[in-house]
């Protein structure tokens, strides 16, 4: 997967990227390509290079694998999930008979409210920060 962090500041493209591996492994993908540029600054390059992003990534669940810096403009890294899937498992009632569970409720990444289903889409809204989530 691949995420352009172009004209972030160096706070939400992290916010951004910890989003982008949580839908990596929603989809089932280990890899993200992070092109975060070299020519106007380094800032955001830098801090995603540093021990301290690799602790706030191990914070949220995640184990960075491999890192590639061959490209002065992008970083790919390849990282692990710690964090269980959601399951549903099928539930079997008084009777005898296998009832399928709701789907459990979504949550905002980023400040774990319940997201709200808008139908018309089928998008998710977080009430609380309004970031959108399919």
């Amino acid at each position: 997967m691949e995420l352009n962090v172009h004209k972030l500041t160096v706070e939400e493209a992290i916010e951004e990227i910890m989003f982008k591996f949580e839908e990596c492994v929603e989809i089932g993908e280990n890899t993200l390509k992070i092109i975060h540029g070299h020519k106007h600054g380094t800032r955001i390059k830098d801090s995603i290079r540093s021990n301290g992003f690799l602790k706030e990534v191990a914070r949220n669940g995640y184990k960075i694998v491999s890192k590639n810096y061959s490209d002065a403009g992008v970083t790919i890294l390849q990282f692990e999930s710690s964090k269980r899937s959601l399951k549903i498992k099928p539930k079997t009632s008084l009777t005898g008979i296998k009832t399928e569970n709701r789907v459990p409720t979504k949550f905002c990444i980023k400040c774990k409210e319940p997201l709200i289903i808008i139908k018309e889409s089928n998008w998710y809204k977080c009430p609380k920060c309004g970031k959108l989530e399919k």
